[in-house]
């Protein structure tokens, strides 16, 4: 198994419910499982839907209210009334209406449309974070199989210069340090395999799958990142933090108008009452039918020092700082977005560079190598050829890495598909 074919390590048991599966995990499956199943993708979506049921309902405020009672009085015993008595029943329906209502409905809208940002806003993080996870593995795949080929050189090493050793070709100092190397590698692979082992655990837990259950993760970084220039061609306006900021504005907008029909606003209010009783079992009903209007108007929102004038003051300096912020994350969107074109065409570049350091440092090793069997270039030499060849492709890995972290956090912030800018 090739680390381009399948960079993965194989889990045990069962990926999803119990149900084994033998198929590889690609970086979209991956962001589709944790869309389905992540805990925190879950609770947004609560979030969301008692959002969607405020704005449904947020014309409650004008739903009537309606009462019934009933009373009946007797005389005491002994009293010479004892047929007279008290019997009412009595039914009311109320109902008012006031500016309040329309920004209540208004606001309850923009909640909404503020959650469905958050919503989305939440896919794409959870997105973010998948890829980065997904990618970050396969980095330590990578390092893991250098390392691993690189104690296994050693190893080798250490048993040709054993035998040299003991045919009286080879000094026991270099046999010796050929031996310290050997063994010195042994546990940074194993500190590797720890760290990769621990990362998976999170990866699964950020999936939502069972801990058991088995992955293999198919892809490279060289082929996540073999994209050329990239060109930025978005309606600063249309990514999601300028939308977010501009939804902000609305809300601020909304809770000032809200204010100031509570401080100014009239409220018209209207019943209806109607009754029967009567005191008298002889008697009969008599009714009580009456219908009321009134309009109330607030005063204390005309006083530049009441609690109301204060309140519509502080709504309005709340829209002023929302303006202001939406004005600031313009500017600050243009300054990131100019930035990270930048640094991605530098790293591209320095990809580049370092991909000939990998061929340049191959060559050497195994120019150094045949030298090395033949006598004429020492162990220490070898040794050095050999780190040279390892940092410089944990070098290259490392720089694939941040190339797709640094055009996912691109694609994040511009609010593209991701994997649309490589493209």
């Amino acid at each position: 198994m090739t680390l381009k074919k399948t960079a993965a390590v194989i889990f045990c048991a069962s990926l999803l419910a119990g149900a084994v599966s033998a198929e590889e995990l690609t970086v979209d499956s991956a962001v589709q499982y944790a869309i389905e199943n992540n805990i925190s993708v879950k609770k947004d979506k609560i979030t969301l839907d008692a959002l969607k049921r405020a704005k449904n309902h947020s014309w409650n405020g004008v739903s009537p209210s309606a009462s019934v009672s009933a009373n009946m009085l007797f005389p005491a015993a002994g009293d010479a009334r004892q047929y007279d008595y008290n019997l009412s029943i009595q039914g009311s329906l109320n109902f008012a209406l006031s500016p309040s209502l329309y920004s209540s409905v208004k606001t309850a809208a923009l909640n909404y449309e503020n959650g469905l940002l958050t919503y989305d806003e939440a896919l794409r993080s959870i997105e973010l974070k998948v890829r980065s996870a997904f990618y970050h593995l396969l980095y330590e795949l990578e390092y893991i199989e250098l390392q691993r080929r690189n104690l296994e050189t050693a190893g080798r090493q250490y048993e040709q210069n054993m035998k040299k050793y003991k045919s009286g070709q080879l000094s026991e100092l270099d046999m010796l340090t050929s031996q310290v190397k050997y063994e010195r590698l042994k546990p940074v692979l194993e500190s590797a395999e720890i760290t990769f082992a621990n990362d998976s655990a999170s990866f699964k837990q950020m999936l939502g799958l069972d801990q058991s259950a088995e992955l293999a993760l198919s892809g490279s970084l060289a082929a996540a990142c073999s994209f050329g220039d990239i060109s930025v061609e978005v309606d600063a306006e249309d990514t999601p933090v300028i939308r977010t900021g501009k939804n902000s504005v609305k809300i601020a907008q909304a809770a000032l108008l809200a204010r100031r029909f509570a401080a100014w606003g009239p409220t018209l209010s209207a019943g209806w009452t109607y009754g029967k009783s009567k005191t008298n079992i002889a008697d009969d009903f008599s009714t009580t039918n009456a219908f009321s209007v009134g309009v109330s108007i607030p005063l204390d929102g005309y006083l530049p020092w009441s609690k109301g004038a204060d309140s519509v003051a502080s709504a309005a300096d709340s829209l002023k700082t929302a303006e202001l912020t939406l004005e600031n994350s313009r500017t600050t969107l243009a300054v990131q977005i100019d930035n990270s074109v930048k640094q991605i065409r530098q790293i591209q570049s320095q990809i580049a560079s370092l991909q000939a350091n990998v061929g340049l440092a191959q060559k050497s090793y195994n120019m150094t190598k045949d030298a090395y069997t033949h006598g004429s270039r020492d162990l220490l030499t070898l040794q050095t050829a050999a780190d040279s060849l390892l940092n410089a492709r944990t070098d290259l890995a490392q720089q694939e890495y941040t190339l797709i972290t640094k055009m996912l956090d691109l694609e994040y912030t511009l609010g593209v598909p991701f994997g649309s800018l490589g493209k």
